[in-house]
Formats: structure tokens, C-alpha cells, sequence
């Protein structure tokens, strides 16, 4: 065999090492829709590594609640998870605000998951387009949408937890920039345990809500943005724990290294601050009075990386394809394949 003949067997091999690869890392990363085994007789919230967005899960006793469903490229993977988990239907579908990294997703949610009741902060803003489409999808599909109030009184029912509306904004503003703080406030309690979800409440206001109290759990503001989650917002508040959900953007950096700090400084331990873009997704379970923690690292339901990730992977398997039949209609002209054929025929 002479070299010439060796480079182009060990060349061909090596592309078959390469498919192989390409496939295993293929079906690696559909762990993400498989079932993991929700226990409905808890509290159980998933802070979805979504990337540079938000969503947030909760179920319990079979009824679901969604907050807020990422950017519009990951509304398919997040409404193909839920189906994995066997959930449908959700009882409350919640767009905290209008901004495009909270409820971008929100028109695939609603084609491929059945919505009880829908609360997004009243708004006629037509600046964004894919807001207005899904203003049109919500009207055209008769979804049953209602205008939600701030009232320390009225509770809501999720299974055994209940929740309530500490703070949104329906005064329509005209300033796209102050849009972040006409967010719907959450706070759920289960049991002797609480939870805040704050959309992306600035520090402007959040020191200033009626009704704040010690949580355990503060889903942190704004992806931890510096202009949020301020020292008397926390002196209220109080978290045992702190949830980020953030991503790998250079232009934003979240979170910022000033609320972690400020969060340590509130007494909350870092081991207790948990950030999706380090961590994965963030599973909080809870039987009413302890919270147990699970970083699901493989959870990842961020749709624009998928993206890249899948035209990669198209493109490198096209070039590899093609690669192959080159390089077989040149093994199929030399002579160690006509060796090898003449000794399959005279065995």
C-alpha cells in the first residue's frame, strides 16, 4: 500500500470519526426534552436557562404557572419541554412585560400549549412589531386574556400555593425605556415558604412596593442588572437565596458585579446565588417548609444558540458529504480498490 493510497483510508476514517461525533453530540443535546420527573404533590419552579431571557415554571398539584417565555427563538423549545412533562395546559400564563426577552416566545407558547388565563400589563405600544403580531394572535385566537391589578388583598390559586400581584403598571407609557418597570410583580407562597418574581423591576421602584416582605427565594431583577436589586429593595426582602437568570452576552455582562455584591452584603451566601448561564437551569423543589436546589446543567431551552449551533452542524455535515464522495470516487479509481475488488471476486 503504498502512501499516497494510506492518507486517503486514514482521511475517510477519520470523517466517519468525525460523523460519528457530530451525531453523538446530535443526540446529546436533546436531553433537554426528556421527562425529568416532576413530583406533582410539590412545589416545583424551573428558572429555564433561556440565555440572555426569561421563563420561569411553576407547578403544583397538577395546575402550572408560566412566567414570561424567552426570546422568540426559544418559545419552541420551551413549548416542547412542557409537553415532555406531560403539561398542555397551563392555568396562568404570565408576560411580566413587554419587552422582547421576556414574552418574544410567548406567540409559540400559545399555538402549541392550551392557556387558561393570560396577564401581560396593559399596553398600545406599537414600536415593536413582534408585539403587535402577538397582540393580533391573541385577538384572532380569542385567547383569554385579562387585565391583571396590584392588590395586597386578592390571592390566587396555584394547586396548594398561592400567589398574588404586588406591582404592575397599566398606565401604557410612551417612554419604550420605562417599560421595565411596569412589570408584574409575584409573590407565591407554599406552605411557610416564599418566593419573588420580579421581571425587570429597576432599583427606581422596587424599594418602593407596598406589601414587600422576607422571602426565601428573590428571582433577582433585570438579569442582575447594576440598576437593579437595590440595598433597601433587599433590606425588605431579605432572600435566603438568589436566582438569576442571565446569559453570555458581552454588550449587557449580567450580572452585574455590583448586586452580587450587594446580595452578599445582604447576607445571602454565595453558594446561595445561582445564575443560569454557570449553572444551567435552576430546579427549586419544596414540600411547604424546606427548599432543596437542582442546577440542571444539560437544560438548556436557549433557542438562539441552538440555532447557530444547528446551521453549524448542517453546514459542517453538507461540507463532510461532500468531502466523502470525492474522496470515495478517488478511492474508486486507484488501484488498492481495484486490488480489493479482484479479491473479492476470485474469493
Amino acid at each position: 500500500m503504498n502512501k499516497k493510497n494510506l492518507k486517503t483510508i486514514l482521511a475517510v476514517l477519520l470523517i466517519i470519526l468525525m460523523l460519528i461525533l457530530l451525531i453523538f453530540i446530535e443526540i446529546n443535546t436533546n436531553k433537554e426534552y426528556e421527562n425529568i420527573g416532576i413530583e406533582n404533590s410539590q412545589l416545583n419552579i424551573l428558572v429555564f436557562n433561556v440565555g440572555q431571557a426569561e421563563s420561569i415554571l411553576i407547578t403544583n398539584n397538577n395546575t402550572n404557572m408560566l412566567i414570561d417565555c424567552g426570546n422568540s427563538s426559544d418559545g419552541k423549545y420551551i413549548s416542547k419541554f412542557l409537553k415532555r412533562q406531560g403539561i398542555d395546559e397551563l392555568d396562568y400564563l404570565i408576560g411580566t412585560h413587554i419587552d422582547e426577552d421576556h414574552i418574544g416566545g410567548m406567540q409559540e407558547v400559545l399555538t402549541n400549549i392550551r392557556v387558561k388565563t393570560l396577564y401581560v400589563p396593559y399596553s398600545t405600544y406599537e414600536g415593536k412589531q413582534f408585539y403587535t403580531q402577538l397582540e393580533e394572535y391573541i385577538r384572532e385566537n380569542d385567547i383569554n386574556q385579562q387585565q391583571i391589578e396590584r392588590s395586597k388583598d386578592k390571592q390566587y390559586i396555584l394547586g396548594n400555593a398561592k400567589w398574588k400581584c404586588l406591582n404592575v403598571d397599566n398606565s401604557n407609557p410612551s417612554n419604550k425605556n420605562k417599560f421595565n418597570d411596569t412589570s408584574i410583580i409575584i409573590q407565591l407562597e407554599y406552605g411557610t415558604t416564599k418566593y419573588l418574581f420580579t421581571g425587570d423591576l429597576t432599583d427606581n421602584l422596587d424599594s418602593k412596593i407596598e406589601c414587600l416582605e422576607k422571602v426565601d427565594v428573590l428571582k433577582v431583577a433585570h438579569h442582575g442588572a447594576k440598576e437593579s436589586t437595590s440595598r433597601e429593595f433587599l433590606s425588605l426582602v431579605k432572600p435566603t437565596y438568589a436566582i438569576i437568570s442571565a446569559g453570555n452576552n458581552e454588550n449587557y455582562n449580567h450580572p452585574d458585579p455590583s448586586v452580587i455584591e450587594r446580595l452578599k452584603e445582604a447576607k445571602v451566601e454565595a453558594k446561595n446565588i445561582f445564575v443560569t448561564k454557570n449553572h444551567g437551569t435552576i430546579w427549586l423543589k419544596s414540600d411547604g417548609n424546606s427548599i432543596v436546589i437542582e442546577k440542571l446543567k444539560e437544560l438548556n431551552l436557549d433557542g438562539a444558540n441552538k440555532v447557530s449551533y444547528r446551521s453549524i452542524f448542517q453546514y459542517v455535515l453538507i461540507f463532510i458529504l461532500k468531502l466523502v464522495r470525492a474522496l470515495f470516487i478517488r478511492i474508486r479509481n486507484s488501484s488498492i480498490f481495484v486490488t480489493i475488488k479482484l479479491n473479492i471476486i476470485s474469493f
